[in-house]
């Protein structure tokens, strides 16, 4: 009986909508002004391509510690990314040989050999109440 009323709830669009849940971040960074960037990843192969975040904001640096706010997340495992705008471009500027410039880091404070961390060393659990994590930019 309970899957009938179920299935019927599914075809009337009667389904329980998904709960959103907040990431806090606390991101520490040594350098000055600029802006902090953060992209919200929900699986490894964007995550590992620094491509099509679920979420990603830019604010202003807030001194040696940062807290951005990343609102509406489904519950779930995600993995952050995040770097130090030092010089207003938007982007993580590189040196000619292909090293960042600026600041940059990853939830977990996970770190990669020549490129980013694997998806598993940087995820963390989003419950349905939220969490708050920790990253520095190095």
């Amino acid at each position: 009986m309970k899957l009938a009323i179920a299935a019927v709830g599914l075809v009337l669009g009667l389904a329980t909508p998904v709960a959103a849940s907040d990431l806090t971040l606390e991101i520490t960074t040594r350098g000055s002004g600029g802006a902090i960037a953060v992209a919200v990843y929900r699986d490894a192969a964007a995550f590992r391509r620094g491509e099509g975040p679920v979420a990603s904001r830019m604010v202003p640096r807030g001194g040696p510690v940062t807290t951005v706010v990343m609102t509406g997340l489904a519950p779930g495992r995600y993995a952050v990314a995040a770097f130090h705008d030092t010089d207003g471009n938007g982007e993580l500027t590189l040196w000619p040989i292909g090293l960042p410039k600026e600041a940059y880091g990853f939830s977990n404070d996970a770190r990669g050999r020549f490129g980013p961390p694997a998806f598993e060393a940087a995820a963390i659990n989003l419950p349905a109440t939220g969490t708050r994590s920790a990253l520095s930019l190095r």
